[in-house]
């Protein structure tokens, strides 16, 4: 009898040592995902944009051989597209960086008038044009906006025709360019823009000692374009 009261007690304790040893066992943790690391704009990229140009305000003066008067206003228009490159760096919000691109364009115009009772006629044409910019911004995490402006070059066709006499001059000029923008990240490594460019190629003496005349091409721009960030 005590042997089985001595069994019975013993299996009770083995019983409850490993229920309460099973009480003491770790629970299983559930693996915490990695925290996601911020976007960063760093790295070098590559894209294509196209746009549209308008605007300006380039006065075709005459003289002949001095200043007689202006035909009229020219103001150029016409779509533009190209390819464009650079790098930026991110320091906290704050976005800086390099950019160079060219453009194949075709920014045209003509104005007629008359100048001393004698029509005249000027034309305008920016075939390709291209800057070189640092650009400096803020970033809201994918989202940027930054200004940007600096060199910018471009061949242009310019004429003149008045009294029957024509001049012309096609060659490459400098200026500058200043604008602002937004761009945001789709992707890591893909991005889309919208882009305002202003580009101002000075002023330039067209013709000869008999008849010439002052070109001063500039224009406003407009461009979407993408980019891929290496």
């Amino acid at each position: 009898m005590k042997m089985r009261m001595s069994a019975a007690v013993t299996a009770l304790i083995l019983t409850s040592t490993a229920a309460f040893g099973a009480d003491l066992a770790p629970s299983s943790v559930e693996p915490v995902p990695p925290a996601a690391l911020p976007f960063s704009w760093t790295g070098f990229y590559a894209g294509a944009n196209i746009g549209y140009a308008f605007g300006g305000d380039d006065r075709v003066g005459v003289h002949y051989p001095n200043y007689i008067g202006d035909i009229g206003k020219a103001s150029g228009k016409g779509i533009l597209g190209g390819l464009q490159a650079g790098y930026n760096y991110q320091l906290d919000n704050i976005v800086i960086g390099l950019e160079a691109d060219i453009q194949g364009s075709q920014i045209k115009d003509s104005v007629t008038g008359s100048v001393a009772g004698i029509p005249g006629k000027g034309q305008s044409d920016v075939k390709w044009y291209g800057t070189l910019r640092p650009r400096i911004g803020y970033a809201f995490d994918r989202f940027l906006i930054y200004a940007t402006g600096g060199l910018a070059y471009g061949n242009i066709d310019y004429k003149l025709n008045y009294d029957g006499v024509s001049i012309k001059d096609s060659s490459t000029k400098l200026g500058w360019t200043a604008g602002a923008g937004v761009e945001y990240a789709f992707t890591d490594n893909l991005s889309g823009r919208l882009e305002y460019q202003y580009v101002d190629f000075g002023g330039y003496r067209v013709g000869n000692a008999n008849l010439s005349t002052k070109a001063t091409p500039d224009f406003h721009a407009v461009r979407v374009g993408l980019n891929y960030k290496f």
